[in-house]
């Protein structure tokens, strides 16, 4: 269900794609839920606590848990049918039952969390989003929230769906040709690159190519390398000469890439940042992920997430600042460029002002008013 009140900032995936979204709120460590409803009318809720998504509710049933379940062959149909029938709850059931042992209900909830987050990157550009600062939604919802590294998170979003964003194309346009330099910061474990996409790293730091000539190196499929660099581009770890990396001050926070690396069907990531239960709860029977009783998790109980109050020191982001007006700025400087003039088109940086909206109403207080800022 839709909270009640204004929100924060609305606005579509088709000006604003979900990976800036993504990003600007990284950036700015937000707390607060964002609302997504895609053309279906399927609502999608994400946790947000410091810039991290914890906790996601899919609007359709997206990967529940008994379907995990089975397509990894931990139980059969049998077994889930069982569980199902006594009207309990998923994971308890299984773990009382011996079916299922914790570490692996553990595993398969970030396997769940990893997915759900994925598909976020694929909703359609129609998809309407609203987000409310500071809102708790799904604090007590579902188990303790999950604690995976947002870049890792946004590059398997991005090597799944990258396509799918609209400014994908204009970002790489902008950067054509110019130098490409990493930035000093860039840990690519955080990202958690695989072997075929770490040599597209590796070109770019044994040399500053242009995107066309990575290209024509022949060092990775061009999807590949074009997402990729799309990726670097929008978090800063392409070096333009301004601005900190999103989330480099978090890198002492998070455990270096390992053996220990796992691979969660297509997608990469380290199990060692996982807090237990991040899953989605499982309504009695309908084949979702559990709270798990054996740890004693009570609802009472104080939570253990952090408070939902706004982290960002000073003027909230949210009342100006544009994330894709300040890449796109930032890449125009860095080529020497004036972008806007030379498209012949409005600048992004009017096209995009007050990003993430504007707590003030409109004049007319209606829905037929004037439309709202949208997009960071």
């Amino acid at each position: 269900m839709s909270p009640d009140g204004l929100a924060t900032a609305e606005g579509d995936l088709e000006r604003t794609p979900f990976a800036h979204l993504f990003v600007y709120a990284v950036e700015h460590r937000l707390t607060g839920a964002l609302i997504l409803v895609d053309p279906t009318g399927a609502e999608h809720t994400l946790r947000i606590v410091r810039g991290n998504p914890v906790k996601i509710r899919p609007g359709d049933g997206y990967a529940r848990f008994g379907e995990i379940l089975l397509e990894e062959g931990v139980i059969t149909a049998e077994i889930l049918a069982d569980a199902l029938a006594t009207r309990g709850l998923l994971g308890d059931v299984l773990l009382l039952s011996g079916c299922v042992d914790a570490a692996t209900i553990d595993w398969l909830a970030q396997v769940q969390f990893v997915r759900r987050m994925v598909r976020l990157f694929e909703l359609p550009p129609e998809t309407k989003y609203r987000y409310f600062d500071g809102l708790d939604a799904l604090a007590e919802w579902g188990g303790d929230p999950a604690k995976v590294d947002p870049l890792a998170l946004l590059w398997a979003g991005l090597r799944e769906h990258g396509e799918r964003s609209t400014r994908l194309q204009r970002t790489l346009e902008r950067i054509g040709a110019v130098p490409l330099r990493l930035h000093p910061a860039i840990e690519p474990g955080r990202f958690g690159f695989r072997d075929g996409e770490l040599a597209v790293i590796d070109a770019l730091e044994s040399s500053t190519p242009t995107l066309a000539a990575l290209l024509r190196s022949g060092v990775a499929p061009e999807p590949t390398v074009r997402k990729i660099v799309y990726a670097l581009a929008i978090t800063r770890y392409l070096d333009f000469g301004t601005g900190v990396p999103v989330g480099a001050e978090l890198s002492s926070s998070v455990p270096p890439a390992s053996a220990a690396s796992l691979s969660l069907g297509r997608v990469q990531l380290r199990a060692t940042v996982h807090r237990v239960g991040a899953a989605a709860p499982d309504p009695a029977g309908d084949g979702e992920r559990a709270p798990v009783l054996v740890r004693g998790r009570r609802r009472d109980r104080p939570s253990s997430e952090p408070s939902p109050v706004s982290t960002v020191a000073g003027a909230s982001p949210l009342s100006g600042g544009s994330l894709s007006a300040a890449v796109a700025a930032e890449l125009a400087s860095a080529a020497g460029l004036d972008v806007s003039r030379a498209a012949g088109e409005p600048s992004d940086t009017d096209r995009d002002r007050e990003p993430w909206g504007s707590l003030a109403p409109t004049d007319e207080g209606t829905a037929g008013g004037p439309p709202r800022p949208e997009d960071p």
